[in-house]
């Protein structure tokens, strides 16, 4: 090969080099990528808001327009509100070498703090920072679209308040501390689900020993509490509920609802029903209401850790007339001139121990089979037996139960049956002015409940949103001779706003 040839084929592969680097070099780069910005976002009047988006891969140039007009080339903007509300289009551009990536975002000003809510459903709020060392906070409702909502936990000065509605639409609230002022606006939308206004589970089912028990629900052989519960459930749940019983004193029912009950101002809320009625024929002259009135204590509680479930620590008494004493009732003398235990005990106990026998011994003495059937004791030194009748035969101890014995716990309420005859044959058990389940019939205003009713474990008033679950208990421990003991039957639960049941409250 001569020094000619070389030469040409030496040049042909420089040139191939340098040609491969240079297309090498312009290999476009790969677009930048925007992240870290929310869609839209609102704004108060007067106030500004710090926009930094994240970038991936290399960006020479990043460009912010405001309504079509180039407002900031930097890494990150601030958008200042001006005094009027509005709306704005902004659009961020990042830019390098052969790209361009873009994000359009919506900026709404307003002189409202926005907050998003559903129908029947507890909506924590928070202040904003600008209060924050503050403890004189004071929460208003300015404007609402209807009566039928809640605003709590706003006469402690927090910086937090809880506000529960049954009608959607837009509410308007204040918060403020000295000179400081914040305005809020709350759209409450419909929720997509539809609730009902009844009771939709049965969380947990324990009767004390009574005549109704293993019937109302009927036990079977082999039946766990698990089925118990289940069996409750199939009873209480939606419009055709039908009755349980509660048993003894201290027997009890958990049951829950798909929606928070909203606690409103000067109104009852919700109603369990029961199967109380009056006496026809009552030889007491001008007597009070009475007849078969068999108190329920309630307890509510609302989801606050969102478990969907009841926990322990967060039960609140419903205060009734009786919850501390029952002096205040108008048969109350008439219960101490036929010497009945009207003594209310805030922390009572008792102790149920299984029967030894089911069957008498001998013949039957008038309504009683088995004179000492079941022992009990309590916390105050004192014990006896329930009575077993003639008129039920089957176990009154709860059969499901492996125990030995059971121990309820909770407010023992003054004994309210009166043996009216003088003859042993005519019991009237009377009602307690209000806050019990069955102790009133279910259409009279006094079976309604009112949340404001509620107290704490010391017996101080709370203010609550609303409620998600209602346990009711057997307040009245009494045997009323041939009617048996007091035993409350416990039927369908109501949410009353739900239904447009508009039932004026108690003031206590």
């Amino acid at each position: 090969m001569n020094n000619r040839y070389k030469f040409l084929v030496y040049l042909t592969c420089v040139s191939l080099i340098i040609g491969g680097c240079k297309k090498e070099a312009e290999q476009p780069e790969s677009a930048p990528v925007i992240s870290g910005l929310e869609s839209e976002y609102y704004v108060l009047v007067k106030e500004s808001i710090l926009l930094e988006p994240a970038i991936e891969n290399k960006v020479d140039s990043i460009v912010w327009v405001v309504n079509g007009q180039r407002v900031a080339n930097a890494m990150q903007y601030t958008f200042q509100a001006p005094a009027d509300p509005g709306t704005y289009s902004l659009i961020v551009m990042a830019y390098n070498k052969g790209n361009i990536f873009q994000k359009v975002v919506q900026i709404t000003t307003g002189r409202y703090r926005n907050w998003l809510a559903t129908t029947n459903t507890i909506l924590k709020l928070e202040a904003s920072q600008k209060f924050a060392g503050r403890n004189d906070l004071k929460w208003e409702i300015l404007s609402a679209p209807s009566e039928l909502y809640r605003l709590s936990d706003t006469s402690s000065g927090s910086a937090t308040a809880l506000f529960a509605a049954v009608s959607r639409g837009g509410y308007q609230l204040k918060v403020s501390s000295g000179d400081l002022i914040d305005t809020l606006l709350i759209t409450v939308r419909q929720s997509d689900q539809l609730f009902s206004p009844y009771i939709t589970k049965v969380f947990d089912y324990l009767p004390a020993p009574g005549q109704f028990v293993n019937e109302l629900p009927k036990y079977s052989a082999g039946d766990t509490h698990e089925k118990m519960v289940e069996k409750a459930g199939k009873e209480l749940v939606g419009e055709e509920a039908n009755s349980i019983t509660l048993g003894g004193w201290g027997g009890y029912v958990v049951v829950g609802f798909d929606h928070t009950i909203v606690n409103v101002p000067g109104r009852r809320d919700f109603r369990i029903h029961g199967n109380a009625f009056g006496a026809n024929s009552n030889p007491r002259p001008n007597a009070p209401f009475g007849g078969s009135c068999e108190p329920g204590i309630v307890m509510v509680a609302y989801d606050k850790n969102k478990n969907g479930k009841p926990d322990e620590d967060e039960w609140y008494e419903i205060k009734g007339s009786g919850s501390f004493s029952a002096e205040a009732e108008p048969w109350y003398s008439a219960a101490v001139s036929k010497n009945n235990d009207v003594r209310t005990f805030r922390t009572y106990e008792m102790t149920y121990h299984r029967p030894t026998t089911e069957t008498p011994v001998g013949t039957p003495e008038g309504h009683i089979s088995i004179g000492n059937y079941i022992q009990w004791t309590d916390n105050q030194g004192q014990q006896g037996y329930k009575i077993k009748n003639t008129y039920h035969t089957q176990s009154y101890y709860p059969q499901w139960v492996k125990d030995e014995k059971i121990t309820y716990k909770g407010i023992r309420l003054a004994r309210n049956g009166i043996e009216e005859s003088g003859q042993g044959s005519y019991f009237v058990l009377y009602a307690f002015r209000y806050g019990y389940v069955d102790n009133y019939p279910n259409a009279h205003n006094n079976s309604g409940i009112d949340i404001d009713w509620a107290i704490d474990k010391n017996g101080n008033k709370v203010i609550l949103p609303g409620i998600d679950f209602v346990k009711i208990y057997n307040g009245i421990d009494q045997e009323n001779g041939w009617l048996g003991e007091a035993s409350p039957e416990i039927g369908r639960g109501e949410d009353l706003h739900l239904l447009g049941t508009n039932i004026a409250t108690i003031n206590q």
